[in-house]
């Protein structure tokens, strides 16, 4: 059996293929389209490693279509492996392919197609949300430098407040509306996309399992089931918050151990939402449950930043949880 590495980039990516004893048969950089398939096929069935990235699942869809096997490894514990001060494309394609030999890696969950369209669906969503509030804060600084203040106001009378502001200044408005009416279309496009993912997300048994949860809604059931698509794929409950970033750092060596703050290192956009349902589930709703209970008590000891992000390290067990067991969530 032959081993190989894929070194995968947007145009060329560099393909290092060995045998059983490590001797590397081929060795060439090419293009990503076209290139790597005229390589990969006609060969007999080979272990392949491509690093996750976005173009790791069609490069895999390609490369199996063809007979071969292919793993994806995840970036950082690639980096932690190859333990090297110098870095091309070739040298990584080569130590891709001795991991592929000697299965020194850690393969990474492949979603399902389901799981990344939703996901790419929330994605676009909140891009329109971040532009939007781009293009709100834009106006509002252009109109300062006018002296115009436009103050605290909703999103949905943003445009009419702005207007108004410029009534009397028909070249300041008329400089001003094409970027209102941007603002318009983006609000108009996030209201039309949320109701899509909601009417998704109540049509899904999961996450209409996951919304009993107190501060729980559509969007953040859809994101959970989008990210970890299969729960079983983690051994423990306390593996999900880890898996996504809400663990703390821990520095431990001999009678010295250092908890700091949580890593970061997992998926930003269901960290995100699991956050702001534990901000909703400590401050807007008013059934009591154990969970609210306890984020309170931290909040009052702690402080609310601190509360949040443990509530929210919660929410991710509980909901990993009622996954599972197929349970509801009891309000104890």
């Amino acid at each position: 059996m032959q081993y190989c590495g894929i070194d995968v980039a947007n145009k060329a990516s560099a393909v290092c293929i060995s045998d059983q004893r490590g001797k590397i048969v081929l060795e060439r950089e090419c293009p990503t389209f076209g290139g790597l398939e005229t390589i990969l096929q006609g060969r007999a069935p080979m272990r392949c490693v491509v690093e996750a990235s976005p173009l790791a699942e069609t490069i895999v869809g390609m490369a199996e279509r063809l007979g071969h096997q292919v793993v994806i490894i995840e970036p950082r514990r690639a980096k932690g492996v190859i333990c090297s001060k110098k870095k091309t494309d070739r040298l990584d394609a080569r130590n891709l392919c001795k991991m592929a030999r000697t299965e020194w890696y850690t393969a990474v969950h492949r979603k399902s197609a389901r799981a990344r369209l939703t996901r790419t669906a929330l994605q676009a969503r909140r891009g329109m949300v971040e532009t939007a509030r781009q293009e709100n804060s834009r106006i509002r600084g252009l109109l300062r430098s006018h002296g115009l203040v436009v103050g605290k106001v909703s999103a949905g009378n943003f445009a009419c407040r702005v207007r108004d502001l410029t009534a009397d200044k028909p070249e300041l408005a008329a400089l001003l509306e094409p970027l209102l009416r941007i603002h318009e279309m983006l609000r108009a496009e996030i209201r039309k996309a949320g109701r899509a993912l909601v009417s998704s997300a109540k049509a899904d048994s999961t996450c209409q399992l996951l919304m009993t949860t107190p501060g729980v809604g559509p969007m953040v059931a859809a994101a959970f089931v989008a990210t970890i698509d299969d729960p079983h794929r983690f051994g423990r409950r306390r593996d999900v918050p880890a898996y996504l970033g809400l663990a703390p750092r821990i520095h431990q060596s001999g009678e010295v151990e250092f908890r700091g703050r949580i890593t970061k290192e997992g998926d930003h956009l269901l960290r995100w939402h699991l956050v702001e349902a534990a901000t909703v589930l400590m401050t807007r709703t008013k059934k009591s449950s154990r969970l609210k209970r306890w984020g309170l008590e931290l909040a009052r000891k702690k402080g609310m930043g601190k509360a949040r992000v443990a509530v929210a390290r919660k929410l991710a067990m509980v909901l990993h949880r009622l996954w599972v067991t197929g349970e509801e969530f009891a309000a104890a």
